[in-house]
């Protein structure tokens, strides 16, 4: 099998309930794609435009495709996509800049390659405007927000900072609380995508950084807001894009490379100048999450999560976080940075001092398998790596930092200075939480290079 035919896929979006042929994958919209009339109600203060409705469409689209074609990871990261997908305003769609815009974003994003084609759509959205984000002339800041706890710590901080603004959270629909006052709304993404028939095989759906900015840059929009604020840290926004893993493109999600781009596009589709900030940047997660204790706005950081595995976690009936991976790693490392006490949290292999991960995990839980192993493996590897980083031996650190520099319109000894400070900072961090581990710790023998 060559690599065009193992990696490449046409994508035909309809909004009629006919299937594509045999050489097309099929999104039915109402079906593949569920749009949600009454959430995207909740964004507009006056009928929805063409233009936002595709916008809509378009993302949910994408996001479908992400998902349904899975990555020939032995043969190359990379997957061509071929997508038509009808739209209202579709002479702006097939404008050649447009075209050019959307899929600069994308092929940064998903380190794939897209082509698009639009059609004509005949059944707009049908919403009813429900006024909730009547805000217009109110100071607001919009926050894509994940209920993580990167997401609590920034937008409560923001809060801190501007405590007339008005936070509106573009989110997943959860509730939990993030100011004391009535100045915090919640905005769902407008669409579903129904796992019909075990569909969706691709796991590593970066195209969910798109789905979330389109959505924050719609709300922005609609309340004349021009900030949004990007929530995650230096380790999460840049640790990705330094140091990739294996044949993975360089992961951007939070990248200012990649917000960048998302501005533009969003700037020229929603006629209305937008900026993504990125305000813990050159901090580490322990370090803003150590201002928040400072501030005494940390009340409630354990309902939070960080762990991606989390829906397949379960202990005593209730769902908790694996403790092991990556994100479990950068949170452990981080509240202990900040001071705060992990007894709190809820994770599968809690005990990092265990000589074995199976033995880090409470009798009742559930049996530990090697994919699991995989994931701890993993996971130490990019917090040590990132830890033992060391610019001066890495050839592609002078460019890196040029493309920083450039995107954020900073000299680049600033952006040299300033990353290096970053992991220097995350490797005292990291090597701190360390020390607190005995040295029979499965942690601590798997990273000194010992049996695993």
């Amino acid at each position: 099998m060559t690599r065009a035919q193992s990696s490449s896929a046409r994508i035909i979006a309809t909004d009629h309930n006919t299937k594509a042929g045999a050489s097309a994958i099929t999104c039915v919209i109402g079906e593949d794609l569920q749009l949600l009339p009454a959430v995207l109600g909740k964004y507009c203060v006056r009928e929805l435009s063409p233009r936002i409705d595709d916008l809509v469409v378009i993302a949910g689209i994408v996001a479908f495709a992400d998902r349904a074609v899975a990555r020939q990871v032995s043969i190359g990261w990379s997957r061509e996509f071929h997508v038509s997908i009808p739209v209202n305003d579709q002479r702006f769609w097939e404008e050649p800049g447009t075209i050019a815009s959307l899929t600069n974003v994308l092929d940064a994003l998903t380190g794939d390659n897209w082509h698009f084609h639009f059609t004509r759509r005949t059944k707009p959205t049908r919403v009813t405007p429900q006024a909730t984000l009547s805000l217009t002339g109110q100071e607001c800041t919009v926050v894509p927000f994940s209920d993580g706890l990167d997401s609590l710590a920034a937008a409560r901080l923001a809060k801190h900072r501007t405590p007339g603004s008005t936070l509106l959270l573009v989110t997943t629909g959860k509730q939990h609380p993030v100011t004391p006052d009535a100045r915090a709304h919640r905005v769902a993404i407008p669409f579903t995508l129904p796992n019909r028939r075990a569909r969706f095989p691709e796991t590593s759906y970066r195209s969910r950084a798109f789905v979330f900015g389109s959505m924050a840059g719609i709300a922005a929009q609609l309340v004349t807001a021009q900030q949004i604020i990007v929530t995650e840290s230096g380790q999460s926004s840049l640790g990705p894009w330094l140091l990739p893993v294996g044949n993975e493109a360089p992961d951007i999600r939070t990248h200012p490379t990649f917000t960048t781009r998302l501005a533009q596009f969003l700037s020229t589709v929603l006629d209305h100048n937008i900026r993504f900030d990125h305000p813990h940047l050159w901090e580490t997660k322990g370090e803003t999450l150590r201002e928040l204790h400072e501030q005494y706005l940390d009340d409630g950081w354990q309902t939070t999560r960080s762990c991606p595995r989390r829906r397949h976690m379960a202990l005593d009936g209730k769902n908790v976080q694996c403790g092991v991976c990556a994100a479990c790693l950068l949170r452990r490392q981080s509240l202990h940075a900040a001071g705060l006490d992990e007894r709190h949290d809820h994770y599968l292999w809690a005990d990092l001092a265990a000589p074995t991960l199976a033995q880090a995990a409470p009798n009742n839980a559930r049996p530990t398998r090697k994919n699991d192993q995989r994931y701890a493996w993993c996971g130490a590897l990019e917090m040590a790596n990132l830890a033992a980083y060391n610019p001066t031996r890495d050839h592609r650190f002078t460019r890196a930092t040029a493309e920083l520099a450039h995107t954020l319109g900073i000299a680049q000894h600033e952006a040299c200075t300033r990353l290096t400070r970053l992991v220097e900072a995350h490797a005292r961090e990291w090597n701190a939480f360390l020390s607190t581990l005995p040295n029979n710790s499965f942690l601590v023998r798997w990273l000194a290079g010992r049996a695993c």
